[in-house]
């Protein structure tokens, strides 16, 4: 199957993972459940909790109600 092309322009950078994140990513990756190789699960890993830190919160905390 042919990977789809990605809608947003995308930018490669270098990160450092622990041994254990490694091992998990390369797991992930052997059963194709994300992408082909631990470099892209690591990315959508990336990608989603970036997405999550920007959406907007569903409630707001009230600062007077302390």
């Amino acid at each position: 199957m042919a990977k789809r092309s990605n809608a947003t322009a995308s930018e490669t950078i270098r990160v450092t993972v622990s041994a254990q994140s490694a091992r998990l990513l390369d797991q992930l990756a052997a059963r194709g459940i994300y992408v082909r190789n631990p470099a892209e699960v690591a990315g959508r890993f990336v990608d989603e909790a970036l997405q999550k830190f920007v959406d907007a919160p569903r409630l707001k905390l009230d600062a007077d109600s302390e």
